[in-house]
């Protein structure tokens, strides 16, 4: 779990949105590959194991994945989820995240994977959140999800930026407030076009990670 991107990090519990404070046992190149995250809200705590952030008990089984994109195949996948020069925060769900490799060469963009298969890993990995996308509302500008979800795909949309891409499997429910732009028989592509509310939100006073061992 790379330090900079644990302030997008958000608590799954039913309560107004708030930062996660970090706790390194051990740590490298940035990187928490063990310790743990405290919400100040409820208090609860969350692991980090083997440099995934564990959101939860709830880990969705894995589709198996397809074959490993190649460049074509990425340069699609970027396209649909609008990645460009600009960079910004991406989301790969489940098998999708075998996508990594091939679009690395996409180096403005910041990358966390959502239950993705075993061996496959990013500069952040969040697991065991079941359908919940526990990251901040309006900070990401692309996910795509593999399971046909309502609640999963309605948690996405939540993350995304205005004109965020979300890319779902074809019998998924779009969510409120996104624009379908395209589909084929396997996915459907839409577009985040009403804002999110940020009504909620609480933004508690930080402490930066610490590190008792490296």
């Amino acid at each position: 779990m790379h330090v900079e991107l644990i302030d997008r990090l958000r608590c799954t519990g039913a309560h107004a949105e708030s930062w996660l404070v970090a706790h390194a046992d051990r740590s490298e190149d940035r990187r928490i590959l063990e310790g743990t995250l405290g919400c100040p809200i409820c208090q609860r705590e969350f692991r980090i194991t083997d440099g995934a952030a564990w959101m939860g008990d709830d880990e969705p089984a894995c589709l198996a994945p397809g074959a490993v994109l190649d460049a074509d195949g990425a340069l699609r996948l970027a396209a649909l989820l609008n990645v460009d020069e600009r960079g910004g925060l991406y989301v790969l769900g489940g098998a999708i995240a075998t996508a990594t490799q091939a679009l690395a060469t996409f180096d403005t963009a910041r990358w966390i994977l959502l239950s993705p298969p075993d061996g496959v890993s990013a500069e952040a990995t969040i697991r065991g959140a079941g359908d919940q996308v526990p990251l901040a509302r309006g900070s990401v500008r692309g996910i795509a999800i593999d399971r046909s979800s309502a609640t999963l795909a309605a948690a996405a949309a939540a993350t995304l930026t205005q004109g965020g891409r979300l890319l779902a499997p074809v019998g998924t429910e779009l969510p409120h407030g996104m624009e379908e732009l395209a589909r084929d028989a396997d996915q459907w592509v839409a577009q985040k076009v009403a804002a999110f509310d940020t009504s909620a939100l609480v933004t508690p006073r930080r402490a930066a990670p610490r590190t008792t061992h490296q």
